[in-house]
């Protein structure tokens, strides 16, 4: 019984009494009246009943009083108790009292305290999760017994290229790959650690994920699962290169050593007194020769460019100057082909800050290129424009120009577009890379534009002085 219920009923009988009382003293007192009882007797017993009825009274006052002196306590410490629960810990419970309730206000107030700690340490311990789990560079999905996912982290987002709300679904529904489903029931149902599948992914460009699963155990059985999705793709990519860069050395080299080699076989056979073709053989294995010694050059130039960034000698260059000296060196290469050049660089061109040998060796790679890949009587131009804070070089031929497919990789070393005719057209397959490197190294950035029997545009920039 509560104590409101239980003042009620002190009130409540109280006054019934009192009542019942009143009632009483009335009967007798008008019963005594008319008996032959003494009337100091009559009025001792009067003042008895009074003296009862205000007891009584005084009683039902005293209860009254006492019963509220407690609950107002009580209510005080039940409505806090009340904010605690609803996550308000800043209000106290301060009694001046010394007694059982107080002990109860400050128990309640000591577990406010504890609470708030506990409740504190919950939420930094929350926040110190949620940020290793939005900071991981791997993508991170996390799904209940069901199957459905509860956690989804921004990386995996991007990597999967996820837009819509992904939580309370499948992930066969969001991530539209059977393989994944299957990572996520065979953790849950038969409890397996699923590590290192890898997947393909198209969105449409190729993403190749390692995917690990585990499932989260509680008493023995499934409580959901963890997979964890690791983006190989450009390990796979660089893996590849690495193989093709091999291989495209070691086919490189083959085809010189193989001539040097035969055709000082054949010198030391007897050839070697044919004084008509002696002569021949020799210049062949000094070509040959020659074309190690470039691809070598080529190979260390551009290994010590991806170790690490070369020594530049930085100073104020005129790109119109370093032109004209590139020129000069391809002259004849240019008659040959009887190509046509045009130039288009503003007399109030800015200088580039850079260093001019690497400079004009770009230029070399890029116009050599224009000239070996274009059409007999072709246009080369080669022009130059401010923007912002750089000066940007573009180098356009009228040639055979570059297939879609294949224009992502120009820059790749030893990649030929054209494989079928590549012993035709002399030249490592490093120019490119080598390019892009120095120009890189300058800060600046290179691309390359084509379509295909039209010709094609390489354009880099360089810091304006």
């Amino acid at each position: 019984m509560s104590l409101k219920s239980h003042q009620k009923i002190t009130l409540t009988f109280g006054l019934l009494v009192a009542f019942v009382l009143f009632g009483l003293y009335f009967y007798l007192d008008q019963t005594l009246q008319f008996s032959k009882i003494p009337a100091s007797a009559v009025h001792l017993e009067r003042f008895l009943w009074i003296a009862v009825l205000i007891s009584v009274a005084l009683a039902i006052f005293l209860n009254f009083i006492l019963s509220h002196r407690i609950t107002r306590p009580i209510e005080r410490i039940s409505k806090i108790a009340q904010a605690i629960a609803a996550g308000d810990f800043s209000q106290k419970i301060s009694l001046w009292q010394n007694d059982e309730i107080a002990d109860l206000a400050k128990a309640v107030d000591f577990m406010s305290l504890q609470i708030r700690y506990r409740m504190d340490d919950v939420t930094t311990a929350k926040s110190r999760l949620e940020a290793v789990f939005l900071s991981m560079v791997e993508g991170v999905m996390v799904v209940n017994t069901d199957g459905k996912i509860l956690l989804i982290n921004e990386t995996l987002k991007k990597i999967l290229r996820v837009e819509h709300q992904a939580v309370g679904r499948k992930p066969l529904e969001v991530i539209r790959n059977i393989e994944v489903q299957d990572i996520v029931d065979r953790a849950l149902e038969f409890r397996q650690i699923v590590n290192g599948r890898e997947m393909s992914f198209f969105l449409p460009e190729e993403k190749i994920l390692r995917v690990h699963a585990a499932p989260v155990l509680r008493d023995g059985k499934a409580d959901g699962a963890v997979l964890v999705f690791h983006d190989i793709t450009d390990l796979r990519r660089l893996e590849t290169i690495r193989k093709d860069f091999v291989a495209n050395v070691s086919h490189e080299f083959r085809t010189p050593v193989a001539n040097i080699k035969g055709y000082s076989e054949t010198l030391l056979d007897g050839a070697i007194e044919d004084k008509d073709h002696a002569r021949d053989f020799l210049k062949i294995i000094y070509s040959e020769s020659d074309r190690l010694a470039k691809l070598v050059d080529d190979l260390l130039l551009l290994a010590r460019s991806e170790l690490d960034r070369p020594v530049l000698d930085l100073k104020p260059c005129s790109i119109a100057k370093i032109v004209d000296w590139s020129l000069a060196g391809l002259t004849q290469q240019i008659n040959q082909h009887e190509l046509k050049v045009r130039l288009d660089i503003p007399q109030n061109l800015p200088q580039v800050k850079a260093d001019d040998s690497a400079v004009s060796q770009i230029f070399l790679n890029l116009i050599e290129n224009a000239i070996k890949y274009n059409k007999a009587g072709g246009e080369i131009l080669i022009s130059a424009t401010i923007k912002g804070d750089w000066v940007e070089v573009c180098i356009a031929d009228t040639g055979i120009g570059i297939p879609p497919q294949d224009l992502p990789r120009v820059f790749e070393r030893f990649y030929r577009v054209d494989k079928s005719h590549s012993r035709d057209i002399p030249g490592t397959g490093l120019g490119l890379s080598i390019v892009k490197h120095i120009i890189q190294a300058h800060g600046g950035d290179i691309r390359a534009q084509s379509q295909l029997g039209q010709g094609s545009t390489f354009c880099f920039t360089l810091p304006a002085v």
